[in-house]
């Protein structure tokens, strides 16, 4: 082939190639600058070579979130509740079908992808929720090694697709390994494990997902295991993930992750250092700046180009098997409309996903379901009318969202009462000393107290506004201002129905005999408001 068609005609863009041979191709056209380009999260375009710039950031824990309108499922940890694995493939196969009809769309709207918007997503998350009090643990399939890998295998294939050829989305496996809080000291924490804790408690699941389900990327943890971070630990990236198990796809950074090294953990001086310390072990993509220094690290002599081009092979395979540098009518997922972004089928699959996820904890002589008879009803609580306790942490959104007061009176009977007041505050107690509450509990059959937690208490480092802790729960029990309020309206001689939200355990103490009934629907998504009045 003469050197003007090897131009015309590039390797990297012949699809009857292999996928490897391509990205290695693409990698060796490319100068020093413009490989850094792509070394981070946002990856710069190379208009020369008609590449657009992408950003890898997007996330997809229960729905396609940050990036406008999408399906809400309820929280991992309530669809790790349905014990339903047929039901998480059908759940993930509904947001990989979003989430490539929403890419497609900004890329002919834009041009090109901007976070949140891509076809490479950071979910799931497969750490073990250990620490009842972490702020994260919603976002994780729960406490037990072998549950979380077995659902969280069916969310990947959902994710991933079933072609023989084109990945629909690129799943990630986080955060690798033995991170589970707390969230304040995340960025300086060293976990010490014993081998046996390692290798039967925090690493069968991602095991399960890259050996079984195939998963694209996995990303480090921000904290040191064993004295080595995450992001360069040759124990955990060499010897076991890429060792052991085997594992082709690439490894990304958590975000700022590699300006740790040098700013908390103190395992390097720099940004220089830290990016060569990082790629070295096999860290192929920064979700931060460090990368930038690439050129300073290997002019001091500690990196090389050729170690560069390895781990930009391993990124531009990903993208290769997205179907990013193909014709899209050679990518089966690339006509998949935007009809069905938040359409009736995926929001009547959030509902069953929610009814599925909620746990009946006590029914006192069979006080649920209400009765026909029922002549009134008092809903009331801190979260009854809250669209934060249907969304938990990583969301999307829908203007179809249906609180638990929303979904309770949809079901009302015509004919059957119903009064309505907040009666108290989530996590402070109120500032006048009387309501018309326990009145209005009194003239009821029952109340339905709407309770528990929300975003507001726990969740991800910067996010929970009513957390001291930065994410983390000081203690597991239901706030004292809900307690109070509860035995308040037993004192009135209410029959309370308790109703809690929540993405981790809650400690109720002396409230569980005080209540007839206790539903936990987790952190249950658009549909939670129909699904616990169903």
């Amino acid at each position: 082939m003469s050197e003007s068609e090897h131009a015309d005609n590039p390797a990297y863009l012949n699809t009857n190639l292999p996928f490897s041979e391509r990205a290695k191709d693409l990698v060796g056209r490319l100068t020093l600058d413009e490989k850094i380009g792509l070394m981070n999260h946002p990856a710069h375009g190379i208009p020369r070579l008609n590449i657009p710039s992408y950003n890898y950031w997007s996330e997809a824990l229960h729905g396609m979130a940050r990036n406008g309108r999408a399906t809400v499922f309820p929280q991992a940890i309530g669809m790790a509740a349905t014990w339903d694995k047929e039901l998480i493939r059908q759940v993930a196969t509904a947001i990989s079908d979003e989430g490539r009809a929403k890419y497609h769309a900004a890329l002919r709207r834009n041009g090109n992808t901007g976070q949140y918007q891509g076809l490479t997503v950071w979910s799931p998350n497969v750490n073990i929720f250990r620490d009842p009090r972490w702020g994260r643990g919603q976002e994780t399939w729960g406490e037990d090694p072998f549950l979380t890998g077995e659902m969280a295998t069916e969310f990947v294939k959902g994710l991933q697709g079933d072609d023989p050829k084109y990945l629909k989305l690129a799943a990630c496996a986080k955060h690798y390994a033995v991170h589970s809080g707390p969230e304040k000291d995340r960025h300086v924490f060293n976990a010490v494990v014993t081998k046996r804790e390692l290798y039967d408690t925090y690493l069968p699941a991602f095991k399960k997902l890259v050996t079984e389900a195939n998963v694209e990327s996995v990303m480090g943890a921000y904290n040191r295991t064993l004295d080595e971070v995450c992001c360069a630990s040759e124990l955990l990236i060499a010897k076991v993930l890429r060792g052991e198990w085997k594992f082709k796809g690439h490894f990304v950074s958590d975000c700022l992750a590699l300006s740790d090294f040098h700013l908390n953990h103190k395992v390097t001086k720099d940004e220089a250092e830290s990016a060569a310390m990082a790629i070295k072990a096999g860290c192929d993509l920064g979700c931060d700046h460090v990368y930038d220094q690439i050129p300073e690290a290997i002019q001091r002599g500690i990196l090389t180009e050729a170690e560069v081009d390895v781990s930009l092979e391993r990124t531009m395979l990903t993208r290769m098997k997205l179907g990013m540098f193909d014709p899209q009518e050679s990518v089966p997922y690339a006509s998949i409309s935007t009809d069905v972004v938040a359409c009736d089928k995926h929001r009547k699959l959030a509902y069953k996903t929610a009814t599925e996820a909620v746990v009946l904890l006590k029914n006192k002589d069979n006080i649920l379901p209400i009765k026909p008879s029922t002549k009134k009803i008092f809903v009331t609580g801190p979260t009854a009318t809250s669209l934060e306790v249907l969304l938990g942490n990583y969301y999307g959104f829908n203007n179809q969202m249906t609180t638990l007061l929303e979904g309770i009176t949809g079901r009302l009977p015509e004919g059957m009462g119903m009064e309505y007041h907040s009666g108290a505050l989530l996590k402070h107690p109120r500032e006048v000393k009387e309501t018309w509450a326990p009145g209005m509990a009194q003239s009821a059959d029952f109340a339905i107290v709407c309770g528990g937690s929300s975003s507001f208490i726990e969740g991800e480092e910067g996010e929970s506004l009513l957390s001291p802790q930065n994410g983390d729960r000081e203690s597991i029990s239901l706030p004292a201002s809900q307690i109070n309020y509860i035995k308040e309206l037993s004192i009135a001689g209410a029959k309370i129905i308790l109703i809690l939200t929540g993405g981790s355990p809650i400690a109720l103490g002396e409230v569980e005999d005080i209540v007839d009934a206790i539903v936990f629907v987790w952190y249950p998504g658009m549909e939670g408001g129909n699904a616990v009045a169903d």
